[in-house]
């Protein structure tokens, strides 16, 4: 394996060596010159909150979105003269020059100057794209390295003739030394015209792209090389997966079975918990009403004691003008012709005061409860928009109040639960209203008047069906 990876890092080191280099083109340098404007002139003006949506390329992008006062800060920043090499930086000199050299130059806002890491920052984020000069300069050297050097052939050229004028039987002169290197001269001139004359297309880039598709093809070959080697190995990672399976599956059996035990038995906890809740809600509302009854009856009591001893006020003033009348002396009658039949004497009974009516039950209609816990609005009926509750009393004093079941008042209060029944009921889920068309009253809650107001006590138990 660590031959393989190995062979893996050569591959890829060469693969990298044969890809082009990046430099900056003019559009890259713009779009840099432009993102260091917009930083620029944000940071000048602190009002310039705008720059942060726009999303400019260029500056010929930019500048008619800038309001007036960044168009006076920009005049500053055009001052500052680009430089023209460019061409030859890659990034790390344009990221430099941006976000450092460019900040020194004088002229410039010192709260501009600020905005040096966010230049460097997208910058940084911009993508380089391949450089046109060293292509041109590797597809120069390439015809160089491809062309067996033709240079000799011109010094050949001239011995040869120089041979063949020496052997002429004409017996002519051989060709002078001075015309030989003319010649020799012209040709190179000639050969380098052609050079410089070969078109773009020469270019070595389809030669990296065939030495990367080479490359990439090695690479997956050694990867499915390497696995099915892996495979083939006695004992390898078949064997360890095949005896690890089983033990792996008897834990996940064991641990489901545990984590299913546990998520019952906390299933049985909350039952319990929830019908030991019900019990106590049904106690406290139990206990609630024997107290109002209780209540009631101590009125009523106090009011027959009043009645009662009025009474005997009244029947001990009675027997006492019956016993006054009774011991002054009869006056003396004159006789007369004539007797008549005694009349029955009407005695006189005596008036009992009228006992007070027992006050009988009403209903009052009361609207959503607020952070206080005092009822908002109250009517004899039910009043659409406004009812939520219906409270119920004796005395005017104490009442047990619920949820008013109707369906105009199940719409108004499933349109905003917090509001209409957060402060005035309990429930599971009260938020949850997805196919709920009725409300149930568990357990009636409890209010009192104070104030001039109706007040909770205690909040009705409610559950949406």
């Amino acid at each position: 394996m660590k031959s393989f990876q190995r062979i893996v890092l050569a591959l890829l080191t060469i693969s990298i060596q044969a890809l082009p280099l990046l430099a900056v083109t003019e559009k890259e340098m713009e779009e840099a010159r432009t993102i260091t404007a917009k930083s620029y002139l944000r940071y000048v003006n602190n009002g310039s909150g705008y720059l942060d949506e726009i999303n400019a390329k260029s500056m010929a992008e930019l500048t008619p979105r800038l309001k007036a006062k960044e168009k006076e800060n920009l005049q500053a920043f055009n001052a500052v003269k680009v430089p023209a090499d460019y061409a030859k930086w890659d990034k790390k000199q344009l990221v430099e020059y941006w976000a450092a050299t460019f900040f020194t130059s004088p002229g410039l806002d010192a709260n501009g100057k600020a905005a040096r890491s966010r230049v460097r920052k997208y910058i940084e984020g911009m993508t380089i794209s391949t450089a046109s000069a060293p292509q041109e300069a590797a597809s120069s050297e390439q015809p160089q390295a491809e062309t067996p050097a033709p240079v000799p052939a011109p010094a050949e050229q001239p011995a040869q003739s120089a041979e063949v004028t020496a052997d002429t039987p004409d017996g002519t002169t051989p060709a002078e030394p001075e015309d030989l290197l003319a010649e020799q001269k012209e040709i190179e001139k000639a050969i380098e015209e052609t050079r410089e004359n070969r078109e773009p297309e020469q270019s070595n880039t389809w030669v990296y792209v065939l030495v990367l598709a080479i490359l990439v093809g090695i690479v997956i070959w050694l990867v499915v090389y390497a696995a099915n080697l892996m495979k083939r190995q006695p004992g390898g990672e078949n064997s360890h997966s095949s005896n690890g399976d089983g033990s792996d599956s008897e834990l996940r059996e064991q641990a489901r079975k545990a984590i299913a035990a546990k998520n019952q038995e906390l299933k049985q906890v909350q039952e319990q918990l929830q019908a030991a809740e019900a019990r106590n809600s049904e106690i406290q509302a139990r206990l609630e009403q024997a107290n109002i009854d209780l209540k009631t009856l101590n009125e009523s009591v106090a009011r027959l004691k009043e009645e009662n001893r009025q009474l005997r006020l009244r029947s001990q003033s009675d027997r006492t003008q019956e016993a006054t009348r009774a011991a002054a002396p009869a006056p003396v009658a004159a006789p007369k012709p004539e007797t008549r039949a005694a009349q029955p004497t009407s005695t006189q009974t005596p008036k009992t005061a009228p006992v007070a009516p027992a006050p009988s039950p009403r209903t009052i209609y009361l609207g959503r409860v607020n952070k206080r816990g005092i009822f908002v609005r109250a009517d004899r009926k039910v009043t659409p928009g406004h009812t939520v509750y219906a409270l119920h009393t004796n005395d005017g004093l104490v009442g047990t109040f619920q949820v008013v079941n109707e369906p105009g008042v199940v719409d108004l209060v499933l349109n905003d639960p917090e509001e209409y029944l957060g402060m005035g009921c309990t429930g599971e889920d009260l938020e949850d209203t997805v196919g709920v068309s009725a409300i149930t009253t568990k357990s009636a809650g409890t209010a009192i008047f104070e104030n001039g107001y109706w007040k909770v006590l205690r909040k009705t138990r409610i559950q949406y069906e």
